[in-house]
């Protein structure tokens, strides 16, 4: 798909206040999303398989550069970003999307608390966008009615359990007989897709698929046992000048 050409309003904007990388700082046109460098440091993800869902998608493997990406979004304040790794995620699935008959999108939820603290739900800012590219409702469907520990700092084996019955389905007419997608910003054991999926199936939905922006290859899951505060914030490693 060829991309459109800048309009003249955004050329001018441009050239006042240029579009930047929101990965590493560096100036690129403003249609871009961000540099050619950073997009080529991001690699194919393996295949995603969660037991509980229909179809599963992800647009990176879990590399340094997702992990620092997602870190920016989730922990330095920057719910813009989620815009931007939605848009990565439509122009690549865009297809896939319109095959699997998709009636609404939703995010995985976050526990009121803690959206409190952070002051926004990253899951949420990247099923917004996405429903808006995909011209589909994207609905509050579900709800966390218990406040777990995060994933992140829990082994494979812990998340497994540590979700179990900490979701609720907050508008159950919107779900049953429904196509329902749900976003979040990584799929790791696909505990926390899983939950959601098997809420929204209680409720009735006929096909629940599930996407995100990455997912670890197996060898690479021991990742998530680490704190990802300890993720550098340096400047991203363009791979692909190596």
């Amino acid at each position: 798909m060829s991309q459109r050409q800048p309009t003249l309003s955004e050329l001018f904007l441009d050239f006042f206040w240029p579009n930047r990388c929101p990965f590493c700082g560096e100036i690129i046109a403003p249609q871009q999303h961000c540099c050619p460098d950073c997009l080529a440091s991001f690699p194919p993800p393996p295949d995603v398989f969660v037991p509980l869902l229909d179809a599963a998608f992800a647009f990176t493997t879990y590399t340094p550069e997702a992990a620092r990406a997602i870190h920016l979004l989730k922990f330095y304040n920057q719910p813009k970003l989620g815009a931007v790794l939605a848009k990565l995620i439509f122009r690549t699935f865009e297809q896939e999307l319109a095959d699997c008959r998709i009636d609404c999108i939703c995010a995985t939820p976050m526990h009121p608390k803690k959206q409190r603290e952070r002051g926004y739900n990253q899951a949420e800012r990247m099923a917004t966008e996405l429903a808006r590219l995909c011209q589909l409702p994207c609905l509050p469907l579900l709800e966390k009615t218990v406040q777990t520990s995060a994933q992140h700092t829990l082994s494979a084996e812990q998340r497994k359990h540590n979700l179990r019955g900490s979701c609720l389905v907050a508008l159950p007419d919107e779900v049953k007989e429904k196509r329902i997608l749900v976003v979040d910003d990584v799929i790791t054991t696909g505990a926390t897709m899983n939950e959601a999926a098997h809420a929204l199936r209680q409720a009735g939905a006929a096909w629940v698929g599930g996407i995100s922006f990455a997912h670890p290859s197996l060898e690479d899951e021991y990742a998530f046992s680490k704190d990802i505060a300890s993720i550098s914030t340096k400047k991203i490693a363009h791979t692909s000048k190596i």
